[in-house]
């Protein structure tokens, strides 16, 4: 059993004095420094490429990275963010739950983050930028967000759709043009409201991550916006069914993957099961998916073939509120934040049982 460190941040202020804030926070991680900042830069002429569409589509973030920058006082396009936030040709669970299914009337998301910790930033953040929605929610590459909730009760959360997107060892390359899942769950946390706007900014945002995206807001709407190399698919969530769903595959028409992690298939079928039994579902039921681990439950204690839960979180909308865990909730204290709140701790200790399940964990089915 492993024992490793994960953090929280305030942040408040203009982009750029934010920028600055984490950049002084960073400079007490050696970590961090190594795993964010490139000793090879960016070329000129693809960052200004980057930032033409990060400025467009996610205002305010390139003012927050330049803040960063200067206060590390290193080359902004030496940030290793630009590798990954905008792609030229992990694992997660997803579900909502509507009022007209939850027993208490209230709308919840429930998300497991699976990964290694070792490419995890294992940071929560709560973010209040001047002229944005403030939100909660958790980082990748110190700018991005794989998920959170905003002020607004709107809550996005991403899981790959296939293998994942990226510079990763193991990652699929890119097929098309486009920003990363980071860039565009952010985006959505600090300017949209709720799941109708965040559905009409997706379709004008050139794309390249292969996602499933799960969108839901306090007005008890939900969506699952599915993108796979190039293409783009959108399920909305009915009130009859109550509840919509994914994991790391392809589900919508249109969409076509050549052949499915059999792990996630298991999850998706899990949590479906689990919602759609009865008439209606407690949030203990909902957090008990949580508690077990795979393929009983849909934590995942991998950690050795790099799939393991780094982050576990129920998001309540109407209360505005985030239960988590970093790491396995079967581990780890589940804590309790409200949107855009600071919390106790800046940092946390996580216990990581490094556990290994073999091949047939990637098993493929067609």
């Amino acid at each position: 059993m492993r024992v490793i460190p994960a953090y929280f941040s305030y942040l408040e202020g203009d982009s750029y004095a934010v920028g600055q804030e984490q950049g002084e926070e960073v400079k007490s991680m050696v970590w961090a420094k190594e795993a964010w900042i490139s000793s090879n830069p960016m070329g000129q002429t693809r960052y200004k490429e980057l930032a033409k569409v990060m400025d467009a589509y996610a205002p305010g973030l390139s003012e927050e990275i330049q803040g960063f920058a200067d206060s590390l006082n290193v080359e902004i396009r030496a940030l290793k963010f630009f590798d990954e936030a905008y792609l030229k040709p992990g694992g997660c669970s997803l579900a909502a739950v509507l009022p007209s299914k939850a027993s208490d009337r209230k709308t919840y998301v429930l998300r497991n983050y699976d990964l290694s910790p070792e490419i995890s930033d294992m940071r929560l953040c709560s973010t209040k930028i001047t002229g944005k929605y403030s939100h909660s929610g958790f980082s990748v590459s110190c700018f991005g967000r794989s998920d959170g909730l905003n002020e607004k009760g709107l809550s996005v959360a991403f899981a790959s759709c296939g293998i994942p997107v990226g510079m990763h060892p193991g990652m699929k390359k890119p097929v098309s043009a486009g920003l990363q899942f980071m860039v565009i769950v952010r985006a959505l946390l600090e300017n949209c409201k709720n799941v109708e706007e965040g559905i009409f900014c997706l379709k004008d945002m050139p794309i390249g991550a292969n996602m499933n995206l799960l969108l839901a807001d306090i007005k008890g709407e939900a969506a699952v916006v599915e993108t796979y190399d190039g293409k783009m698919a959108i399920a909305r969530a009915s009130r009859e069914a109550g509840y919509i769903s994914a994991t790391n595959h392809a589900v919508l028409p249109g969409i076509e993957e050549r052949g499915v992690l059999r792990q996630s298939k298991v999850r998706y079928d899990l949590i479906h099961s689990t919602l759609g039994r009865s008439l209606s579902v407690s949030k203990q039921e909902l957090r008990d998916l949580t508690l077990r681990e795979y393929p009983e439950g849909i934590t995942v204690h991998n950690y050795k073939q790099n799939f393991g839960t780094v982050h576990s979180v129920l998001f309540d909308l109407h209360a505005g509120q985030l239960e988590f865990s970093f790491g396995s909730p079967l581990e780890n204290e589940t804590y309790s934040l409200k949107v855009g709140e600071r919390f106790p701790f800046k940092e946390l200790s996580v216990r990581v049982p490094d556990r290994e399940y073999g091949p047939e964990f990637w098993a493929m089915e067609e």
